[in-house]
């Protein structure tokens, strides 16, 4: 039998629902494989309609990061409509906002690091070419006095 497109919109609605039937429970009330259930739930979780709830685990970071700034400016009931409607909670908010600071902080320690490597591989650089310039310097006094031994040529 071939569902509409209504209907199985419906059912996932249904199995998606707080404290809404399981998916063997759903199947038996409705004579409709579970398999079935399963497939309409992963093509109608997914597929990028905004209008049924999903878990917050499944939620993109753009996702977490446009509800952000959506609920920034919600207050009081509205913000409580807001989250029943998204099938969130007031602490996934807070979990987001807290992530993202972390992430925000983590990007700037991971540029901070980039800039010292980068100075501390000119500094190695300059350290070996100082280096160079000064065994070549030593080996030039050493030979200088050497030829002094051996010619006697001394200098004031």
């Amino acid at each position: 039998m071939e569902y509409g497109k209504n209907f199985k919109q419906a059912m996932v609605q249904k199995l998606l629902l707080p404290g809404g039937p399981s998916v063997m429970t759903l199947s038996r009330e409705i004579g409709v494989s579970e398999q079935s259930l399963y497939n309409w739930k992963a093509k109608y979780q997914t597929s990028g309609s905004r209008t049924l709830p999903r878990s917050p685990r499944q939620w993109t970071q753009d996702d977490k990061y446009e509800a952000l700034l959506e609920s920034a400016k919600l207050t009081g009931e509205e913000l409580g409509k807001w989250l029943r409607e998204k099938g969130l909670r007031s602490e996934h908010i807070e979990i987001w906002r807290q992530d993202m600071k972390k992430n925000l902080n983590q990007q700037k320690k991971d540029e901070e690091i980039r800039e010292l490597r980068k100075k501390n591989k000119e500094l190695e650089r300059e350290l070996y070419r100082k280096e160079k310039a000064l065994a070549e310097m030593s080996a030039l006094v050493v030979l200088k006095k050497k030829v002094a031994a051996l010619w006697g040529d001394e200098e004031p």
